[in-house]
């Protein structure tokens, strides 16, 4: 049976357990069970319950594009490790950047050392190792909180997704709708990522 649990502040944690696709949902509180949800639509609506010392608790499954997860919050502040909570989020995005800086790198190396002419009229020769270490660096930056970098990773990515689209249109071919499917998720993840770290609002610690 899956479960997850949240530090609620010194002593006291929130417990969450579920089975199969968030089927028989509850939230408690040390031991105490607060509530009940019932399967995705239920839990995406999310739930709110007061707690002895008159705040609200509130957890809600985020879903859509970009990726999603369990938000937990109290009176609006994200749990530490919850899918909200700046930290998580900007960690997520961290990995992701460095997917993209691999994929890059990887490809470049390939197409240089196995002189692949197909990868290498496309540009993923050299130019594209370089690419991959300037996303390296963004994503180490990232993962130290740097929401900024995460931006310009976003905007680089996005950049280098209208040229690819541009070069095919321009050589007659026809654009990849799976790759640009794929770009828009990760863009769409980076965004919402970036996106929670700057709009979460101040709070007390939760540890």
């Amino acid at each position: 049976m899956p479960n997850k649990s949240y530090p609620l502040g010194p002593g006291s944690t929130v417990e969450l357990q579920w089975r199969g696709i968030w089927k028989d949902f509850v939230v408690s509180v040390d031991g105490r069970e607060l509530g009940r949800m019932n399967g995705q639509r239920e839990v995406a609506s999310g739930g709110s319950w007061q707690l002895e010392d008159g705040s609200r608790l509130e957890v809600k499954l985020q879903t859509g594009i970009g990726g999603g997860g369990l938000n937990v919050s109290r009176n609006g502040v994200p749990l530490s490790g919850s899918a909200s909570d700046p930290k998580t989020a900007l960690k997520s995005a961290a990995g992701i950047v460095f997917f993209i800086a691999g994929l890059n790198i990887v490809l470049g190396l390939v197409a240089e050392f196995g002189e692949i002419q197909f990868l290498l009229a496309l540009g993923l020769g050299w130019v594209a190792v370089g690419v991959g270490v300037v996303f390296a660096a963004l994503g180490f930056a990232t993962l130290k909180g740097s929401v900024a970098a995460l931006w310009i990773a976003i905007v680089l990515f996005g950049a280098d997704a209208l040229l690819g689209l541009y070069g095919a249109v321009e050589a007659g071919g026809q654009p990849s709708v799976g790759g640009l499917v794929f770009r828009v998720f990760l863009i769409a993840a980076m965004v919402k990522a970036a996106l929670a770290a700057r709009s979460t609002p101040p709070g007390p610690s939760n540890s």
